[in-house]
């Protein structure tokens, strides 16, 4: 019989993978909103473009990482079972429902406050830049909860 509750190895692989994800995921919204300003003809040096990161990364992470963590969390559970059905390709089976995740995260949010609420999504490159680093961190979640398993 299969155990209800994770191991401490899938709990220390999803706590890092969903800290990488809001990283991510804030890193790459403040980029593309300052890509944005540099596109209308504003110069932005390094040094502003750092410090606005850092910014955004110290004050978006409460809300980022609520949202996207449920969704990478209901996502981790489901590839779980899909991974033990399919039987082959597990970082691929993984890596697709991160991606998934940030994807229909984002949906939701359109679909519940009927605006865009993350400017990075209003086009097409930053949803799909956002479902990639969703893929990526539910490939390491993967990766990284077979290593620590291994190690015990």
């Amino acid at each position: 019989m299969a155990r209800f509750f994770p191991s401490i190895a899938q709990l220390a692989a999803f706590v890092s993978s969903a800290v990488l994800l809001t990283v991510l995921l804030i890193i790459a919204s403040s980029q593309f909103a300052l890509g944005a300003l540099i596109q209308m003809g504003v110069s932005i040096p390094f040094a502003v473009r750092l410090d606005t990161t850092l910014h955004d990364l110290a004050n978006m992470w409460p809300l980022i990482a609520p949202i996207f963590g449920i969704g990478l969390l209901i996502a981790m559970i489901v590839a779980g079972f899909i991974a033990r059905w399919v039987g082959i390709l597990p970082d691929l089976v993984y890596a697709l429902a991160g991606f998934a995740a940030v994807g229909v995260t984002i949906w939701a949010l359109q679909a519940l406050l009927q605006i865009t609420a993350i400017a990075a999504t209003r086009e097409l490159d930053g949803v799909i830049v956002f479902c990639l680093v969703g893929g990526l961190t539910g490939y390491i979640y993967h990766r990284a909860a077979v290593r620590l398993s291994s190690t015990r």
